[in-house]
């Protein structure tokens, strides 16, 4: 009677713990071509064949770091240039010699020149220095000498650009000094002959464009009025004033 007993026991025992370890499907099980492959990294899922792309996985606690999403070219067209030859910033295509236009980062020391006023005897070299994002120091001298006539002009000013310096739209205020002299009668033999003097001494105002390149090239052009206070003598009447230049950035 005990083996009797005992063998009850173990049949109740089974009969109970059998739901506890298996609960019936219900409704219709349907089979799939799908295989997961479980790995230290993200989790590998295989459809048909063909492996599914999956997210990156996060890590978790302190140091938790979001993952990186890595953007792929949708338009299907395979790559035939490096990126290396590509103008682009961030990878987002950008036109050659227009990089800079979009950087924060500006050069501080620009030296430019008027090669077409050598051509002609006007020879001159100008130096400005940012010392902002929207504000440079400039100086300038130039020597003249056409002709008979000879002449100087120098000058210091700030120009302040409206976008970032050495690009865009700017204004320009400053001081100017302006000196000629006309040799003209010197040249023939003559009694009394004596030459004309010029010299002026004020502020000046200018407005201009400054184009800038990726190599650091740059041309810039502005034009304005200047305003004589020389109390020697000479109009007080404002004269026109301005500047086309070539310079390399660094």
């Amino acid at each position: 009677m005990n083996a009797f007993r005992r063998l009850a026991v173990v049949a109740v025992v089974t009969a109970s713990a059998g739901p506890a370890l298996a609960d019936p499907i219900e409704g219709p099980v349907t089979h799939t071509d799908q295989l997961v492959v479980v790995t230290p990294n993200a989790p590998i899922v295989i459809t048909n064949g063909v492996q599914q792309p999956q997210q990156a996985p996060q890590a978790y606690g302190p140091s938790t770091v979001a993952p990186v999403t890595v953007a792929a070219a949708t338009n299907g067209a395979p790559q035939n240039e490096s990126w290396d030859n590509v103008s682009h910033i961030n990878g987002s295509l950008v036109k050659v010699g227009e990089r800079s236009d979009y950087l924060l980062k500006y050069k501080k020391l620009n030296i430019a020149t008027n090669p077409i006023g050598w051509m002609f005897g006007i020879y001159g070299l100008s130096a400005s220095y940012a010392v902002s994002q929207n504000i440079a120091i400039r100086g300038d001298a130039n020597i003249v000498n056409i002709d008979n006539e000879s002449g100087y002009e120098v000058g210091i000013s700030a120009p302040i650009y409206f976008r970032r310096v050495y690009s865009g739209p700017f204004i320009e205020p400053g001081l100017i000094s302006r000196g000629s002299s006309d040799n003209s009668d010197s040249a023939y033999s003559c009694i009394d002959c004596g030459s004309t003097s010029y010299k002026m001494v004020g502020p000046e105002v200018l407005f201009g464009w400054h184009w800038t390149f990726d190599s650091g090239l740059n041309v810039a052009m502005a034009f304005g009025a200047a305003r004589n206070m020389n109390s020697d003598g000479g109009s007080s009447d404002p004269e026109p004033a301005g500047y086309f230049r070539i310079g390399y950035a660094m």
